[in-house]
């Protein structure tokens, strides 16, 4: 979901070409043409004219304002982080999480406290606890979540009957999840037709597993949290793959077969988007929370509409942001990309639903996931927590040993954020 940071040399090439030629087609600056003001808008999804429908919505209530969308479809956050240093950023920058507080730091975006406070569209006791969080941490508000994700453990519910096993619930724990794996793999001879779980495909399952055994992660000084939390994490996916042999290992290069879609695996740890994905599975499924260890944990991701510093039209770009957060604004999202709103009562109205003749029903698992789920690993250079997976994923194939990923990886990886910074 995540693309990784370029290099210095790469940025200071992006930043010529954007000076020299543009990049994207955006707009520093907003123009008045024809007595309306245009702003720009980025995002990095393709919208096709269904999609587009929530700034055609925005221009009706505003005629005074033309919205002009900055498309940039690979290498977003690179690009973004170019266009302001060059000095061409969008007017309203839908930013990345690990971007928003670098962002807010050097003061390449503004804060929203004093647009929120006039406000009458949302309010902010409103939204789900982990923004509460992190806008305390960053001491201002100053990002506002299009809708979030997160991540589940989805379960083939034909498997589970035809086992005996009960279906998982959110008092799960990992023992109760590697005890339900075991009793659904199935092997004819050295061969397994039926896997009790599906290996971790997206990074994200890896830090929703530290985070449930104890380590925050990042923890407020922005470093990294990874310490005995990732000692068991590994220590009980190795056991899952090698030991108990209820989930394969973790593919190296190339596509990743997804076993669960393909009825060879009874459960896997995704993100909620695959909802969508399953939708049209030929057995029954449906979902639970992530199972738990020392705590409840899931991470969230999302994307925060923020103003650019530089724009010359920031009421406007304000109009266009308190639209989007509105009511409607929230549910048209909601129904486009079948994600909830981070409003827990535009979320309640459930347009993000789509269900599947099959599943799923245990809608009630986004509110309870929501309460403990937290950014987490996204505040940190995707780039970085990518190769840190590497490493994790080497240890279940034998090529590192657990202390090696604590000890070398994780400090390296750490020096890296510095530089970054």
């Amino acid at each position: 979901m995540r693309k990784p940071y370029i290099t210095l040399i790469s940025i200071l090439i992006l930043i010529v070409s954007i000076v020299l030629g543009g990049c994207s087609g955006s707009d520093a600056t907003a123009k008045k043409e024809d007595g309306k003001v245009t702003i720009s808008f980025s995002m990095w999804d393709t919208l096709d004219e269904s999609k587009a429908n929530f700034i055609t919505a925005f221009e009706k209530k505003h005629p005074n304002i033309k919205v002009k969308l900055v498309n940039i479809p690979e290498d977003y956050s690179q690009k973004i982080n170019s266009m302001i240093i060059g000095g061409t950023a969008p007017d309203v920058i839908l930013a990345w999480e690990a971007d928003i507080q670098r962002f807010a730091k050097s003061g390449a975006i503004d804060p929203l406290d004093k647009y929120i406070k006039k406000t009458k569209a949302f309010k902010m006791d409103d939204f789900i606890p982990a923004v509460s969080r992190l806008n305390k941490e960053n001491g201002k508000i100053y990002g506002l979540p299009w809708c979030y994700a997160t991540e589940f453990l989805y379960y083939n519910k034909d498997m589970f009957d035809a086992a005996g096993v009960e279906y998982p619930n959110e008092n799960w724990t990992w023992k109760d999840f590697e005890e339900a794996a075991k009793k659904l793999t199935i092997r004819q001879g050295d061969k397994t037709v039926q896997w009790g779980a599906d290996a971790i495909s997206f990074p994200g399952i890896w830090y929703s597993m530290i985070g449930a055994a104890g380590d925050d992660i990042v923890d407020k000084n922005g470093k990294l949290d990874l310490s005995e939390g990732l000692r068991k994490a590994l220590e009980f996916q190795n056991k899952l793959t090698n030991v108990d042999k209820v989930s394969p290992q973790p593919s190296v290069g190339g596509e990743v077969v997804d076993l669960f879609a393909a009825g060879k695996a009874a459960m896997t740890r995704n993100g909620s988007w695959y909802i969508s994905s399953y939708r049209n599975n030929k057995f029954h499924w449906d979902i639970a929370p992530l199972p738990k260890e020392e705590r409840s944990y899931a991470s969230l991701h999302t994307g925060f509409f923020t103003i650019n510093s530089n724009s010359k039209h920031k009421e406007e770009a304000w109009k266009f942001i308190e639209f989007m957060m509105s009511d409607e604004g929230q549910s048209m999202i909601s129904k486009m990309y079948n994600n909830p709103s981070a409003r827990k009562s535009v979320a309640a109205k459930g347009d993000y639903k789509v269900a599947g003749e099959n599943g799923p029903t245990n809608w009630d698992v986004f509110d309870k996931t929501a309460q403990f789920a937290d950014f987490g690993y996204v505040l940190v250079n995707p780039s970085i927590t990518n190769d840190l997976v590497n490493d994790f994923n080497a240890v279940l194939l034998g090529k590192k040993d657990i202390e090696e990923v604590i000890k070398t990886d994780v400090p390296k990886a750490q020096k890296q954020i510095e530089k970054d910074k």
